[in-house]
C-alpha cells in the first residue's frame, strides 16, 4: 500500500494541465530557418551577376532580386516551368521599370541574361 506522503510532489499524469516539452510539440520559439521552395546553389550567384550588370547599388536592387529569386523557386513543378519563369521575369521587369530608369538597351540585355538563367534553371530541374 502506498502512503500519501510518497506521492507528495509527484505530478498527476492524468491531469489536463500537462505541457509537452518534446519536439512533437514544435519549437519553443519560432525558427529563423523556414522550409520553403528554393533554387539550386548556382542560381543566386548567376542572378546577382545579372543584377550587377545594371550598375545599380546592391541595396537598390535587393528587394527586386529577392522577389525574383522567390518567384523562380516558387514555380510549381506541376506547371510549365518556362511559363512560370517567364511570368517571374516579366513581373520583375515591370516592377523595376516603374522604379528604376535605364536605357532600353540595358533593359534588353538584362532581360536576355535573365532568360538565359531561366533556361538553365529549367534544364537543371
Amino acid at each position: 500500500m502506498t502512503d500519501a506522503k510518497d506521492n507528495e510532489g509527484s505530478a498527476d499524469i492524468t491531469g489536463a494541465d500537462i505541457t509537452g516539452t518534446g519536439p512533437e510539440d514544435g519549437p519553443a520559439q519560432s525558427s529563423t530557418t523556414e522550409d520553403g521552395p528554393s533554387g539550386p546553389g548556382w542560381l543566386e550567384p548567376e542572378v546577382d551577376a545579372a543584377f550587377a550588370s545594371l550598375g545599380l547599388s546592391a541595396a537598390a536592387v535587393k528587394p527586386y532580386r529577392d522577389s525574383y529569386l522567390d518567384c523562380l523557386a516558387g514555380v510549381p513543378r506541376s506547371q510549365d516551368l518556362d511559363v512560370g519563369h517567364d511570368a517571374c521575369r516579366i513581373g520583375l521587369l515591370r516592377a523595376m521599370k516603374a522604379g528604376v530608369t535605364l536605357k532600353d538597351e540595358a533593359w534588353q540585355a538584362f532581360g536576355q541574361k535573365l532568360e538565359a538563367i531561366e533556361s538553365e534553371l529549367t534544364s537543371d530541374l
